[in-house]
């Protein structure tokens, strides 16, 4: 995976009776959207008293890793795979 670690934008659903309670749809990085066509995976970790909601998400072409920082409810694009 080709490490970015960038701030983006998402357009997210937040469902608390799914068991993916965050839900991302769409992301912009750059000029460029991006929509969320599966979640892959999805997994938490914490720095300090700070939990980073993480998910894997593909549109289909390209896998990306991005964050939710539940501290400063920002959105960053960690990493991309090109398949």
């Amino acid at each position: 995976m080709e490490t970015v670690d960038e701030p983006i934008s998402v357009i997210v659903s937040f469902n608390p009776s799914l068991s993916c309670k965050i839900r991302p749809i769409k992301f912009l990085w750059g000029k460029r959207a991006f929509e969320i066509k599966e979640i892959t995976y999805q997994w938490k970790t914490t720095e300090g008293r700070t939990v980073i909601h993480h998910f894997s998400v593909t549109d289909g072409g390209t896998l990306y890793e991005i964050s939710f920082n539940s501290d400063t409810l920002l959105w960053k694009l960690e990493a991309l795979e090109t398949g």
